[in-house]
């Protein structure tokens, strides 16, 4: 031994008798000590290598009581004095640059000085007690990776270890475990569900287990945890959150509410008197596994804990980059240096910010699960985030403090398919949109200018009347893009948590994932909403002519005689020969009231829609699974509210229309009942066209002429009613020549205010009645004749030619071949009769998503589906009035007809 070798060890009666006389003359003397040194090699003692040996602790029955010197005080010179312990300065040496250390953290000075003692009976004596106080000090320190910091012990191994450890050993087993090793492989412990032996049958129940330390690594708690051990709102009874059961079991979690609150810094100063320093937890998962034999085996994994104030790794999404502790506490307090105050002060409220430097708490805490396939459940991670306060700045003592406790559970990939629908999904969409949008901003430059065109890029995208019609288009098409992947992420998600596995597990609310799906929403609302309102003004706008087909009658000696085709006015007839017209007008009103009355048709029924969504969506929202899920809610209500519309849809197509008949065939028929064509222009060279010709040539007729007519239809069978003579085929896209909109205002002009003549002149010539019927008459008649002739291909610069889309075309309503020129047009069959576009009738997907959209809004604000029904009831009940009176003005604009014939 280095101070003293003894041969012959006393005992420890011997000791405890001089000690007895050493306090009886001092009792501020401590005399017993415990010697730890190296041993020479002797006669007595077992030998050992000076080089390869670890400290050894010698005690008093190691001596004979007849030697006294080992109670003698133990002498600095040769050692150093640790608590009732007596260490050799060279047992010492390697560790003395932990001696004294000084660390800056969060503003605050931490003073380290027994840390050499720590790490020498932890790393040499491998003392249990020693290693969880150099842990606790490691975590007092921030987790600090300078270099001779408590941490640096816990991080790697240094020679001191190397050096005292058997070679017999493993060197890992010497280092206290306060970290998860960084990498993949910890990236693969936190991706994978928990698996059990390959004994196990199930996993029975879930636990979860805790232990306490104080700072000395003294062991203060262990047991069942509970949730109300980290609640620091409870602590002061300030819970604004659930009532969470202390005796909480992830087995019956059904937790949806975060525990929140904020208190001030006078109780948080309260709660570091109690909880500072000394109060380090560690919690563990207790598994209890069935046997095949029917045993159940329980066994404790400690859970990982991500702190995201000590790097910044542990800021990214990768596991792999996350620094991983087993141990944490709620508070850390550092006291001032020097705190000599008066005794009166002690009674004042400040001077309790006298009393430390700083503190540091756990503002946010949470206990995040991830669920996997069949409900298997990952290991659960515990995540926390600090939050400094420097009492030597001006801090008051009602100040408020945050803090806020909460459980989450996520479906295991929940971040790669937000990932995938943020980063992946959502661009492929918009572009998609975008394409579409140029698309149809292509196809509209060529339905206004068509092959003659020479306008270049440049020319296209400076104008203001193209770029309108590029945004409406993105607006459509982006609206739809962002509420697809709103469903998307609403139904695949929450559809993997309706798979009941071993586990009982529900899916809280979402609360991280609510504000994408906020934005989301109210992003396809508004573009929707902008699209609707537009595209609802712009097809109620349409140029609209009804082409009378009836040949009038000439009066001879009272008797009415019919005319020849050839001889009929609106092939040949003069402008001024409308007085000697003898047909009749009703048809025209017929006809336009049943337009008007089409125009309001819808495919589905919004009042029927929400009648059946509004029970079923409720019947399963209040289910205790789902009532506070609003996740799972929305998911409901989308689900119900799409499917009742496809089958709304399929049955008035199937059903509705076998039985009661096709209103837009209906409305066909009644053209050609009539014998009145409908020309209709949404752009310059593109609208809609309903051959309604009758095939019998007129419509004005009596009991006779008609009982005639089926006669003869009987014999020789039923004339086509189709634009060409061997079809039935009435319903036409059309892009009419480009000089067809030219001839269109040369005919007006004569009835149009001359640049020259004020308004108000104009105005007061065409007062009168007679003026006003006559130039009203003269305009129809001018009309009617040559859509007549251009119909019948009597005009020799203006013609068409007949043709069938392909699939890519009807695909992307789009007109790729047109052979659209100043005299030449294109007139295409429609066998889906798309002039139902200009009715409500044909945009019943759009309204649809429009009330869908409104619907979801509405439910996230109130969070009662009865009042998000009726807002959406209410909202088609406007759209359907407003459009009905812009169509009922265009009619009455376009087609000259007085608003008193209308219904």
């Amino acid at each position: 031994m280095y101070d003293t070798e003894k041969k012959n060890p006393i005992c420890i009666k011997r000791c405890d008798d001089y000690c007895q006389d050493v306090r009886a003359n001092d009792s501020k003397v401590s005399c017993e000590f415990k010697l730890i040194n190296f041993t020479h090699s002797n006669n007595y003692y077992l030998t050992r290598s000076g080089t390869t040996s670890r400290p050894i602790r010698l005690t008093y029955d190691d001596y004979h009581i007849n030697d006294t010197r080992i109670c003698n005080i133990c002498d600095l010179k040769y050692n150093f004095r640790y608590l009732d312990y007596c260490i050799g300065n060279q047992v010492l040496k390697p560790y003395l640059k932990y001696n004294s250390i000084w660390q800056s953290i969060g503003g605050s000075d931490m003073h380290f000085g027994d840390l050499k003692f720590v790490a020498f009976f932890c790393l040499s004596l491998h003392n249990s007690t020693a290693c969880n106080q150099l842990a606790n000090l490691c975590i007092m320190s921030h987790f600090s990776a300078d270099k001779n910091s408590p941490c640096s012990l816990l991080t790697q191994l240094s020679d001191v270890v190397i050096k005292y450890a058997s070679m017999d050993e493993n060197v890992e087993a010497t280092k206290p475990s306060l970290f998860f090793k960084r990498g993949e492989k910890t990236a693969k412990m936190m991706m994978e569900p928990l698996s059990v032996g390959t004994n196990s049958k199930e996993i029975k129940e879930l636990r979860l287990f805790s232990t306490v330390y104080a700072l000395d690594g003294t062991l203060r708690r262990w047991g069942e945890f509970k949730i109300d051990q980290l609640n620091l709102c409870q602590m002061n009874s300030l819970n604004d959150g659930g009532d969470w059961s202390s005796h909480w079991k992830i087995h019956f979690a059904r937790l949806s509410e975060s525990i929140h609150c904020k208190f001030t810094s006078e109780n948080l100063i309260d709660l570091a008197k109690i909880y500072a320093n000394d109060n380090f937890f560690s919690i563990y998962l207790n598994v209890s596994e069935e046997k095949a034999e029917g045993l159940v085996e329980t066994k404790l994994i400690i859970l990982p804990v991500l702190i995201e104030n000590i790097s910044v790794g542990n800021l990214h999404p990768q596991p792999e980059e996350w620094q991983l502790v087993k141990r944490f506490q709620l508070i850390e307090a550092q006291y001032r240096q020097q705190n000599k105050h008066s005794h009166q002060r002690r009674f004042e409220d400040e001077f309790k910010l006298t009393i430390y430097r700083s503190i540091t708490y756990a503002e946010y805490i949470e206990l995040h699960y991830d669920i996997y396939n069949n409900n298997q459940i990952g290991l659960p991670l515990v995540k926390l985030r600090y939050r400094h306060l420097d009492l030597t700045t001006n801090v008051t003592l009602h100040e408020l403090q945050p803090f806020k406790l909460q459980i989450t559970f996520a479906r295991a990939g929940e971040d790669s398919q937000r990932k995938l629908m943020i980063e992946t999904l959502l661009p492929i969409f918009l572009l998609a949109a975008l394409i579409m949008a140029l698309l149809q901003l292509y196809n509209y430059r060529q339905r206004r200018t068509g092959l003659v065109s020479t306008a270049t890029t440049a020319e296209i995208i400076n104008s203001s009347l193209y770029l309108v019609e590029f945004l409406l288009h993105f607006i459509s098409y982006a609206a739809n893009a962002i509420l697809l992947c709103f469903i998307i992420y609403m139904c695949v998600y929450p559809l993997q948590f309706l798979v009941q596995g071993s586990i009982e597990i529900t899916l809280p609310i979402m609360k991280d994932d609510q504000s994408l799906l906020e934005i989301l929403i109210y992003s396809a609302f508004s573009l929707r909403f902008i699209f609707t309102c537009v595209h609802f003004w712009y097809i109620s706008r349409f140029d609209l002519f009804l082409i009378d087909w009836e040949r009038p009658r000439s009066c001879d000696n009272n008797h009415f005689i019919l005319k020849n085709n050839l001889e009929t006015s609106s092939v040949c007839s003069s402008v001024r020969t409308y007085t000697s017209e003898n047909v009749s007008t009703w048809r025209i009103f017929y006809v336009t009231n049943e337009w008007i009355r089409l125009s309001v048709k819808q495919k589905h029924s919004t009042a029927l829609q929400g009648l059946l969504v509004l029970p079923l969506a409720q019947f399963f929202i209040s289910e205790s699974l789902i009532s506070k899920d609003l996740a799972l809610q929305l998911f409901i209500i989308i689900t119900t509210s799409v499917t009742i519309y496809i089958i709304q849809v399929m049955l008035h197509k199937f059903v509705w229309n076998r039985i009661f008949g096709d209103p837009l065939q209906k409305f066909i028929d009644l053209c050609s009942l009539c014998n009145i064509s409908v020309f209709m222009l949404l752009e310059h060279s593109f609208g809609y066209y309903i051959h309604g010709r009758s095939p019998n040539g007129f419509a004005d007729t009596d009991m006779y002429s008609m009982l005639l007519q089926i006669q003869r239809d009987s014999q020789q069978g039923c004339p086509r009613k189709g634009l060409l003579g061997d079809s039935d085929q009435q319903s036409y896209v059309i892009l009419p020549p480009l000089s067809l909109r030219i001839y269109f205002q040369k005919l007006l002009a004569p009835f149009e205010p001359p640049y020259s003549m004020p308004q108000s002149h104009f105005q007061k010539e065409i007062n009168t009645t007679d003026a006003a019927v006559e130039r009203s008459s003269a305009a129809y008649s001018s009309m009617n004749r040559f859509l007549c002739a251009f119909i019948d291909h009597a005009i020799k610069d203006m013609d068409y030619i007949i043709k069938e889309k392909t699939l890519i075309e009807k695909l992307f309503n789009c007109e790729f071949e047109n052979y659209l020129t100043e005299s030449k047009g294109t007139f295409y069959i429609d066998n889906a009769k798309s002039f139902d576009r200009l009715l409500l009738y044909g945009n019943s997907f759009n309204i649809i998503l429009m009330e869908l959209t409104m619907l979801i809004i509405v439910f996230i604000l109130t969070h009662n589906l009865i009042a998000s029904t009726v807002v959406v009831y209410l909202f088609n009940k406007l759209i359907q009035n407003v459009f009905l009176k812009y169509v009922r003005h265009n009619v009455t604009s376009k087609t000259s007809i007085d608003k008193r014939f209308l219904m």
